[in-house]
């Protein structure tokens, strides 16, 4: 074994040290969610059934990988979720959103959207960038998550005009080199998931509304 071959198995025994044993907490921030918005704005207000028990959800877990298999992250799932669908739908629900325990008809709304949590798995895949032909090829960590929701509409006489599983698949955030951050590599790629699939919903929702609120489209 070469010189340069021990020097990358000792770089990366180190890296892999960082991600042992560790537990990490994380949470909502506004600089990891994406600056594409739907392509629209709907003049009414959006409904989110949304209750305490999903307001408060925390997921706590290790990775599905061998990676980092001693480390626990430990995310306020609820609360985040809720900061990026206003962000999110904010934009497009000139009313604004209003977030309730249950679907209150007595409230004035263009749609009322409720889901259900059914998959979140994260892990990190290592990458060697350069292979073994040189003294010191390059290694990184890749942040992978996969989450489904299921998620239902319903319109203010209480019709369901929306009932659909979203899936993921795996989703790869960007790879990063062996540090201390882990944690925050793999909420950066959830934030970044999560974002994608309330566009997708305001997508698919907006056939729905043709005819109960005036939309002005943006593209």
């Amino acid at each position: 074994m070469t010189q340069g071959q021990w020097r990358w198995r000792g770089m990366l025994g180190m890296g892999l040290l960082m991600l042992g044993g560790c537990a990490y907490e994380v949470g909502y921030d506004p600089a990891y969610v994406p600056d594409e918005r739907p392509t629209y704005v709907a003049d009414g207000a959006l409904l989110i059934v949304m209750p305490e028990a999903q307001r408060q959800l925390v997921y706590e877990s290790a990775p599905v990988s061998e990676v980092g298999s001693f480390t626990t992250i430990t995310i306020p799932f609820g609360s985040i979720m809720q900061d990026i669908a206003r962000d999110v739908f904010g934009s497009c629900f000139a009313r604004g959103v209003v977030f309730a325990e249950n679907r209150d008809r007595t409230a004035e709304y263009v749609l009322a959207l409720e889901g259900d949590m059914q998959e979140f798995l994260y892990s990190y895949t290592r990458v060697i960038d350069e292979g073994f032909s040189v003294e010191e090829p390059t290694t990184w960590l890749v942040p992978e998550v996969r989450m489904s929701f299921d998620v239902r509409a319903y319109d203010p006489q209480g019709l369901m005009v929306l009932d659909r599983t979203y899936d993921s698949g795996v989703v790869a955030g960007p790879r990063y080199y062996v540090d201390s951050r882990p944690a925050e590599r793999v909420n950066e790629t959830l934030h970044a998931t999560l974002h994608q699939f309330m566009l997708q919903v305001a997508a698919d929702v907006r056939p729905l509304l043709v005819g109960s609120c005036d939309i002005r489209d943006l593209t």
